[in-house]
């Protein structure tokens, strides 16, 4: 089948950034989505770029009469980066849906939060509802819910998780890790800050007039790797998204700059 040429963007503070395609065939397409890159419309700016318009909207943005090129299974919020999966005919589509609900398609993310947990390894079970106002909680009368980690590097006030999420609950990942005191490190709508910038691992004398920029200013999660059966031909598949330039400049200044202290 026909490749399509990755897609190329300018993201709202005006960098280019590409929306990569791993793998596609006739039933498949896997993709790794640039954080600030929507999954669907938004609901209420229509006009924002998302995945679904890149595919599905003829050039000149109409969707009236056009064919359905692909069909969204599941979504990452668009301050995640990694990887996402589309199915390319209504009957993979439906396929692809049960073996999400069936849990039979394995994600691991990249996550880095706060502190760090004081055991190697847990799970977080914890029921999620989503609110009038759009955020999500934990509460006994929410869905439930199930996430596992793994501490995969530890800092000095940071460290990196390798996350495997058992359920697909809206912001699951970020609300669980916020519940047991590790939210992301940057993720502001649940306990992270804004941004990380250099001076925030390390003292810098940094003068007021000097404007410094962020490392990071996005969501600290990463759809990292996906295992998957093919929908129609069932067999086992395997795809790993590459750490975006942030995500790994961000890892290079915590080894350098925010590294544990063996002295106490």
């Amino acid at each position: 089948m026909k490749q399509n040429s990755d897609f190329i963007f300018r993201n709202a503070e005006g960098k280019k950034q590409k929306l990569q395609i791993i793998y596609e065939d006739a039933d498949l397409l896997v993709l790794n989505k640039p954080a600030g890159l929507r999954v669907v419309p938004d609901r209420w700016k229509e006009e924002l770029l998302n995945v679904y318009d890149i595919f599905n909207r003829d050039p000149a943005g109409s969707a009236e009469g056009g064919e359905q090129k692909i069909w969204i299974v599941h979504r990452i919020d668009a301050g995640t980066s990694g990887l996402l999966i589309c199915a390319r005919n209504a009957e993979s589509h439906r396929l692809l849906n049960q073996s999400f609900a069936e849990g039979a398609i394995q994600k691991t993310y990249l996550a880095v939060v706060k502190g760090c947990p004081s055991a190697a390894d847990g799970k977080i079970d914890l029921p999620l509802l989503v609110t009038s106002q759009g955020k999500v909680k934990v509460s006994s009368q929410g869905k439930n819910a199930l996430t596992l980690y793994r501490v995969s590097e530890r800092f000095g006030h940071f460290s990196l998780l390798e996350v495997f999420p058992q359920t697909g609950r809206m912001h699951q990942i970020r609300v669980h890790l916020q519940a047991i005191g590790h939210s992301l490190a940057v993720d502001p709508k649940y306990g992270g800050a804004d941004s990380i910038k250099i001076s925030d691992l390390k003292r810098m004398p940094f003068r007021e007039e000097i404007e410094e920029s962020s490392l990071i200013s996005r969501l600290t999660l990463h759809a990292w790797k996906l295992k998957v059966n093919h929908p129609v031909q069932q067999q086992a598949m395997g795809f790993e998204a590459d750490l975006p330039k942030d995500f790994s400049a961000l890892l290079k200044s915590l080894r350098k700059w925010d590294r544990i202290n063996m002295n106490g």
